[in-house]
């Protein structure tokens, strides 16, 4: 009776030894599948999540936000339908944010965002802010490198309820933030996010955002 209660306890250990490890090891699958990453692929491609993981090194991923282009949208709208020319704060949308891990470090991260600017389409006639800000056409400007490792876009889009001034003193604001993107990879992720959620937007003229990377760019 003792060898069977040592066999036992032998096995007992080897079960909870190997669960851990596995256990362990499944964190990174997980969060490579998880449904928030999935809806990152619905909002701006499987291929260009897929060449993010590739650009930060780890395919150990971990996606948080609201990566749904109809909410993002019906968000956006809304706060445009109470928008007054007096309103100088407007909420900014985490729409993706991918962490990528070591272990339980995070190594890099790539932020995909969108808000109503604070900048207006008038503004753009500005010297000064012309030097950040690029014409792609008479809907559509593009600032390259604001700030280290960013992209933006600012897109005209005029909402059926909202006042007069909305569509050219209350553009959209799209943004990508990550040091580890070429900046191809960032127009890519970028112009597909805008356009995917511009498509819910119902602006009464929708702007028009190239896939290719404009020159100006």
């Amino acid at each position: 009776m003792i060898m069977p209660l040592k066999m036992n306890r032998l096995t007992l250990l080897a079960t909870l030894v190997i669960g851990g490890i596995l256990s362990g090891c499944s964190g990174g699958d997980d969060r490579a599948d998880s449904p928030k990453l999935r809806q990152c692929k619905n909002l701006f491609g499987s291929g260009n999540v897929e060449s993010v993981v590739d650009a930060i090194g780890s395919s150990d991923v971990e996606a948080s936000g609201t990566p749904q282009a109809d909410v993002l949208a019906d968000l956006l709208t809304k706060e445009a339908k109470r928008w007054q020319k007096s309103d100088l704060l407007h909420t900014p949308y985490t729409a993706c944010r991918m962490s990528a891990f070591e272990g339980d470090r995070i190594i890099g991260t790539v932020d995909v965002s969108v808000k109503w600017s604070v900048l207006s389409v008038r503004m753009m006639g500005n010297p000064q802010i012309g030097r950040t800000w690029r014409q792609v056409n008479e809907s559509l400007f593009v600032a390259p490198e604001p700030g280290p490792a960013r992209m933006q876009l600012l897109a005209v889009c005029a909402v059926p309820g909202a006042i007069a001034s909305q569509p050219s003193d209350l553009p959209l604001q799209f943004e990508v933030a990550a040091k580890d993107l070429g900046t191809e990879l960032r127009w890519e992720v970028l112009s597909a996010f805008a356009r995917s959620v511009v498509d819910e937007m119902g602006c009464t003229k929708p702007p028009v955002i190239p896939s290719a990377m404009p020159a100006s760019a």
